[in-house]
């Protein structure tokens, strides 16, 4: 089935994903300044659609048009920058979504609401059928992982493939990325999810092995075809082993510096209703089951590393232990 909107035939799960982006995740008000912001002309149409959708809510809509940015930690440009300051909403369909900016953080720390879609398409919206329900409980599910993370004080990770890593979390706070809206907060819709925290930044000890998705920079951001080892000691990356994409990890962090080697994050992928198949982006981030782990700097999330770059590298199937009990258990969540 079709709709018409602007003149323009649309299959009927683009609109019901467009608006339950706008009514249920962003709860978009009359009188609320919206940002719309893209870095490819290919995604003004759904940024439109949107734009389209928040108007009709009542809300004064804005929709810039930026370069494309090179990087999840690109600044986009100074004014956009301001813009998103002031706004009370801002929607990012850019690569890496702004996530790692200080634009976006200064914006949060503003109490702008701050919606990422860097992946989201017409074909992801033509197959997404998850409802408002179901959003409901991911964010339950999440918020219980994010419980769990903030509590702990160690985390030990094991995965099918031969990952062993231990961390301390002692002091730390778990981050909720769910898909609703809050002042001050910034968040993947219409379907991210994940918990993630910043650990004691030179406790991690151990070996990764890489299998599922790399984000973060357009040299290296995919799907993982050569699995790959990478080992920690205090905290710092200190080896990478096999595979033509940990050659390409290693030569990218050879011209980084060394704050590109500084274990960033442990993230717990959330989502059991997102389709399983990875299509090799941040949106294989939220397939519950796995876990991933940030590189580089974490300051956003609470942590100490200022480092100018992230990454996040993805381990499949994955159980994980916080204080000796088991919240993921063979890519099982135990929650």
């Amino acid at each position: 089935m079709f709709l018409e909107k602007g003149g323009k035939m649309y299959p009927l799960e683009v609109i019901q994903g467009v608006r339950l982006i706008t009514d249920v995740c962003l709860e978009v008000a009359p009188g609320e300044d919206v940002l719309c912001i893209a870095d490819r002309e290919e995604n003004m149409e759904i940024l439109t659609l949107i734009a389209a959708e928040c108007k009709a809510r009542g809300a004064e809509v804005g929709v810039v048009l930026i370069g494309p940015r090179k990087n999840h930690h690109h600044e986009p440009p100074r004014s956009v920058a301001r813009a998103m300051r002031e706004a009370d909403v801002v929607i990012a369909m850019t690569f890496g979504s702004l996530v790692h900016t200080k634009a976006r953080k200064e914006a949060t720390d503003a109490g702008v609401k701050f919606a990422l879609m860097g992946e989201v398409n017409k074909e992801f919206l033509v197959n997404f059928n998850l409802t408002r329900e179901d959003l409901l409980q991911v964010r339950a599910i999440t918020e219980k992982i994010v419980e769990r993370l903030t509590s702990a004080s160690s985390a030990h990770l094991t995965t099918q493939a031969g990952t062993n890593l231990s961390m301390s979390l002692d002091g730390r706070k778990g981050v909720a990325l769910v898909p609703f809206g809050k002042k001050g907060t910034f968040f993947g819709v219409p379907g991210y999810a994940e918990a993630a925290c910043p650990p004691i930044e030179d406790s991690v000890e151990g070996v990764a092995v890489i299998d599922g998705t790399m984000v973060g920079m357009a040299e290296v951001e995919g799907l993982v075809e050569d699995p790959f080892e990478v080992t920690f000691e205090k905290g710092r990356l200190v080896k990478i082993s096999g595979g033509k994409d940990g050659r390409k990890l290693k030569s990218l962090l050879d011209t980084l510096g060394e704050g590109g080697r500084q274990f960033a994050e442990l993230g717990v992928n959330i989502n059991p209703f997102a389709p399983k198949k990875f299509i090799g982006g941040r949106l294989d981030l939220a397939i519950a089951g796995h876990v991933h782990l940030g590189l580089g700097r974490n300051d956003m999330i609470g942590g100490n590393s200022r480092a100018e770059c992230h990454f996040d590298l993805q381990m499949t199937w994955a159980t994980l232990l916080l204080d000796g009990k088991p919240i993921l258990e063979d890519g099982n969540l135990k929650i």
